[in-house]
């Protein structure tokens, strides 16, 4: 078992296991779910041992090559940390295991087509951003490295704004073969794609914020591609109908930052360093522990 700190230990696990029989995927995921403080879990991946867990682009590569959207994805609810602010009920919400344990003949569905590696060669940054100008950014990266994985960086405008977006976006020919797309919110970073998952990983409730969307296939007649969305933005009241507080980055102020750097050449610490909230600065909404 792997917990990546992007995912802040719970948010994130890889589990590894050596997989008999079918359904031992779901097995496993439901134990894992029911153990202890591993039921806070909100984002479970589930591997065999044909692929390596702590390396994380080989892992991603093993994940992604065959996975379906549509039926090796599951959604569960249950217990979670009340910290957990993306929650629309303190402590109870939305989990999400993928399942990428090479598959059984009783688990294969036949209906299902998987798209052949490249079809989305044509994607581009310039592609998304010229149509949909409420994409701030757009972390192409991944598909370079046969991980059929995008993050858009996206402003909310309006209600039900993310999944009316990726409906539009699947339909695009460019689109094809992309099997998941992460949103978070149009202040992030995604060329930080660290930073872009840990800012995902805790803003997603994924049972309430995912979008499974099926659209037909260019490539061979009759056939139909899935791609997962999935939510991690900020939620509020007026665009999400959330009804809880959402917390700001806690970042330290401009007085403090200033105090810290004059003293930083008495402390001892060595080569100065700037305050890692700078970067955050511009991902606030408001000054105070509450977003305003």
């Amino acid at each position: 078992m792997d917990m990546p700190v992007e995912g802040v230990f719970h948010n994130l696990v890889i589990t590894q296991i050596h997989k008999e029989y079918a359904g031992q995927g779901q097995k496993v995921m439901n134990a894992m779910w029911g153990a202890g403080q591993m039921m806070f879990n909100k984002i479970l991946v589930l591997a065999d041992e044909k692929a390596s867990i702590r390396d994380y682009r080989q892992l991603a590569q093993y994940v992604f090559k065959n996975l379906n959207p549509a039926t090796d994805v599951y959604f569960s609810q249950g217990p979670m940390d009340v910290l957990d602010h993306s929650c629309s009920k303190l402590g109870f919400g939305g989990k999400m295991c993928i399942d990428r344990t090479a598959k059984a003949e009783e688990e294969i569905d036949a209906d299902q087509y998987q798209l052949r590696a490249g079809a989305y060669s044509a994607l581009t940054e310039a592609v998304l951003t010229s149509g949909f100008p409420e994409i701030a950014g757009a972390n192409l990266s991944l598909l370079k490295q046969d991980i059929p994985c995008i993050v858009l960086a996206v402003k909310k405008q309006r209600p039900g704004h993310i999944r009316d977006l990726h409906g539009q976006l699947v339909k695009l020919p460019a689109m094809e073969g992309v099997k998941m797309i992460l949103y978070v919110e149009h202040t992030v970073d995604v060329r930080d794609l660290a930073i872009a998952l840990w800012r995902f990983c805790n803003n997603l409730d994924p049972r309430r914020d995912h979008f499974l969307t099926t659209t037909a296939s260019g490539i061979e007649q009759g056939k139909v591609f899935a791609c997962l969305g999935l939510d991690g933005t900020r939620k509020t009241k007026e665009l999400d109908n959330f009804q809880r507080d959402w917390p700001n980055i806690i970042v330290a102020d401009d007085a403090t930052i200033r105090a810290v750097d004059e003293k930083w050449k008495d402390l001892g610490l060595g080569a100065f360093l700037p305050s890692p909230s700078l970067k955050f600065k511009d991902q606030l909404y408001g000054e105070e522990a509450v977003v305003s």
